[in-house]
């Protein structure tokens, strides 16, 4: 498994198939007209997670569900967090 994620032509693919897997487990719904785009809402807390290329944005409405979400993420991908997002494709 991690050579199809991270030593092969098609990793990309196969590391975004993994997290979309992941995300969908953990209750996000894919937006049907940006599939990089993904939602979570309950109650009156609301997630919206971002992927793009290798980076994810977190956009959030309460903290803890993001350490939670984080937390679920590097237990299966390995990701780390890089702190808060400065700029965005510098358009």
């Amino acid at each position: 498994m991690r050579k199809s994620l991270y030593g092969l032509k098609q990793a990309s693919r196969q590391w975004f198939v993994k997290l979309s897997y992941h995300l969908k487990a953990c209750g996000f719904s894919q937006s049907v007209y940006d599939h990089s785009l993904f939602t979570k809402i309950f109650e009156t807390n609301f997630i919206v997670l971002l992927v793009y290329v290798d980076d994810i944005i977190l956009i959030r409405n309460h903290l803890l569900d993001i350490e939670q979400i984080m937390q679920s993420l590097d237990d299966t991908l390995k990701v780390k967090n890089v702190g808060n997002l400065k700029n965005f494709l510098k358009l």
